[in-house]
């Protein structure tokens, strides 16, 4: 079952469990004081990866939301030309 981290104003840190068919949890209850909390993104075993690795995921621990209008027009998958003579007429 994973665990979730999540950052309340009044008490601090806490971490749930949730099941996986739970889905996304961006935010949760303070167990505590019942306040809305924000999630808190850790990333796992960082001891393991390389240095270079370690400084790209320690700069933004947060991801980054991107809109429909950043990501640009949608392009169609174009299925290639192949020519294959010996397949006439199948």
């Amino acid at each position: 079952m994973p665990s979730y981290t999540f950052n309340c104003s009044q008490c601090g840190e806490f971490t749930l469990f949730f099941t996986s068919a739970a889905g996304n949890r961006g935010a949760a209850q303070c167990p505590e004081c019942q306040q809305e909390s924000s999630r808190v993104y850790l990333p796992p075993y960082l001891f393991s990866y390389s240095k270079e690795v370690r400084t790209r995921v320690e700069r933004g621990m947060e991801p980054r939301r991107v809109t429909r209008e950043e990501l640009g027009p949608k392009q169609r998958k174009v299925k290639p030309q192949v020519s294959r003579p010996w397949q006439v007429g199948h």
